[in-house]
């Protein structure tokens, strides 16, 4: 889409191959890029030092780790419908059942409610995504402080997912940092989204201040170990990536905004279709209301098939909510997007 990383990122991923930085860092990962992290975590809510960070090949190995570690056969996990699909998928690789809650995609509240009548004596964990993909809901403090409530109440670990967390257009991010107190909260982020990097293929995994973590905070360095390390010339770019000029990641948002704007007016003003404002990541979700369309597979097939406009069925992020939906990226240049949405306005209004 012609996003790039940062011209001073790219050169330190180079000077470190120059420099000789080209054997393995230590399975925890760089000590340099985990205390500068760590400050990001801390300037989030959270009180942790680079010894609570793990830095990982992406956030799904991060997520993959996490998951083993925690989920045993029959073991159930609840997950913000829709979903991202590798958190069902290693869910169920690792023995589990993905349990779907409610999310009012309006006003990006979980149905609490919801939450509470699906915990079993089965569930383990409870996994939120916020900013979300694919709708782009972003959780505020007050339902971050109830979502941690709930999982105390049950002795539930907390797996929170922020890889789009500067990715924000209307309010400013609130991360479960802020509400975290000693609750066993592990937190997934990378470089992906903000920082442009996701061929790079570097994340981490942050642990909150938890006497109930002290199981897994020993464990899953062990399981790093396993693997040998995360590259070291890309850590060394990531940490450039927070020591150098942020600007950028504004000047990208503030392009996406724009994007955002364009798509959702645009999807509001075609026939049969409605689409709630996403209020962070770059996706949106539109609902396909006119039944004449078929299901969202359909739907999306033959849209490719007659415009040549590529979109994702939402039954793909989860059959129970996502159903009747489709995901669209506005990554695109306005010129594109703008000729998409006439595409597929011409595709609803046949």
């Amino acid at each position: 889409f012609g996003f790039q990383p940062p011209d001073n990122v790219k050169q330190a991923l180079i000077d470190a191959i120059k420099n000789g930085q080209n054997y393995y860092s230590t399975s925890e990962g760089l000590l340099e890029l985990r205390e500068e992290i760590a400050k990001k975590e801390n300037a989030k809510g959270l009180s942790i030092t680079s010894d609570d960070i793990l830095i990982t090949n992406g956030v799904s190995e991060g997520l993959d780790m996490v998951i083993s570690s925690i989920v045993e056969e029959g073991d159930e996990v609840l997950l913000p419908g829709p979903y991202y699909p590798p958190y069902a998928s290693y869910v169920r690789l690792h023995g589990g059942i993905p349990v779907e809650f409610a999310v009012d995609l309006n006003d990006s509240t979980p149905d609490f409610d919801d939450i509470k009548s699906k915990i079993t004596s089965k569930t383990v964990a409870i996994c939120l995504i916020s900013p979300n993909n694919p709708t782009g809901v972003v959780f505020n403090q007050n339902a971050l402080q109830k979502l941690v409530d709930i999982a105390n109440e049950h002795d539930l670990y907390i797996i929170c997912d922020e890889i789009y967390d500067q990715i924000i257009f209307d309010d400013k991010f609130v991360g479960i940092g802020k509400v975290a107190g000693d609750s066993p909260i592990i937190i997934l982020n990378g470089f992906s989204k903000v920082h442009l990097m996701s061929g790079w293929r570097i994340g981490y995994i942050a642990f909150n201040q938890s006497p109930q973590l002290e199981a897994l905070r020993e464990h899953l360095p062990k399981l790093a170990r396993v693997r040998i390390a995360t590259s070291l010339p890309v850590q060394h770019a990531a940490l450039e990536s927070l020591r150098g000029p942020q600007n950028y990641i504004r000047d990208f948002v503030s392009e996406m905004k724009k994007h955002r704007d364009l798509v959702v007016k645009r999807l509001n003003q075609m026939p049969g279709l409605s689409c709630s404002t996403p209020k962070g990541a770059f996706y949106a979700f539109p609902k396909i209301e006119d039944t004449r369309f078929g299901t969202d597979k359909e739907f999306v097939t033959n849209l490719l098939k007659s415009k040549g406009v590529l979109t994702v069925h939402g039954s793909g992020f989860g059959e129970q909510y996502g159903s009747g939906h489709f995901r669209l990226v506005y990554l695109a240049n306005m010129e594109i997007l703008d000729s998409a949405m006439n595409k597929i306005e011409n595709f609803v209004s046949q």
